[in-house]
């Protein structure tokens, strides 16, 4: 029988392989953290190897991520993270207007003491984030508090729809934002938490129309061009030494 401690045992025990579920949350977050950027390819086998699986598993995770909008899947050419188009930065920003005017006031009207608490913690995290020039974060935890909102809406199809279009816009936001525009967003956010913390819902209209307003005015909609970024690189947090 063997006695003691086997490391290497528990070492195998922590490189349990990632669920579909986890590859598909990995990419997105690559994506919106800008590891990833508009045009890069998404190679199946390059994909397989960077997370320890087979190109099957992965040809159904883009396929997914093509569904909602982030990922392009060309004929003969292969996956491809979303560029969109000026017209769609345009379209995609609007439907996040009519949208989630209804979300803030739903979530002004049953918000309590303990969601204002976690939109504020986000809000905190963002700043920190921006502070130790964590720019990749602090645009994940930008989509974060909006989806946080559709969240205390108690309405998951409207939290999903949410957050179908946060990545969309994401996208946008990294291809087209001006440089030190993201600023915005944190006094943006506060506000909102004022007026939903106060009550009043056609406040908190008027500022979540302001806000998003506000993240449309920060886009240079121009052309824009960039080096493809290696998937390597993107998720070398996932290597094992």
């Amino acid at each position: 029988m063997k006695i003691g401690y086997d490391m290497n045992a528990e070492l195998d025990r922590e490189k349990k392989p990632l669920s579909d579920g986890q590859i598909l949350r990995e990419i997105t977050d690559a994506i919106i953290e800008g590891r990833l950027s508009p045009g890069d390819k998404l190679g199946q086998d390059e994909l397989g190897k960077v997370f320890g699986v087979s190109k099957t598993r992965i040809r159904p995770i883009l396929h997914r991520l093509n569904e909602q909008k982030i990922v392009v899947i060309e004929p003969m050419r292969g996956a491809f993270v979303a560029r969109p188009s000026v017209e769609e930065a345009r379209a995609v920003n609007a439907a996040r207007q009519i949208i989630e005017e209804g979300v803030i006031r739903a979530a002004t009207r049953v918000a309590r003491v303990k969601d204002l608490k976690a939109l504020r913690e986000i809000v905190a995290e963002e700043h920190n984030a921006r502070l130790t020039r964590n720019g990749g974060q602090a645009h994940r935890l930008t989509g974060e508090f909006h989806c946080e909102l559709a969240r205390i809406t108690g309405n998951e199809v409207v939290a999903d729809v949410v957050r179908d279009l946060v990545s969309r816009d994401n996208l946008v936001v990294a291809l087209y934002q001006r440089p030190n525009a993201a600023a915005c967003s944190l006094d943006g956010h506060a506000a909102l938490i004022d007026r939903i913390a106060e009550g009043n819902e056609d406040a908190a209209a008027h500022a979540m129309r302001h806000h998003l307003q506000d993240v449309m005015d920060s886009l240079n909609l121009g052309p824009k061009t960039g080096p493809s970024k290696s998937l390597a690189t993107a998720f070398a947090h996932l290597r094992q030494d």
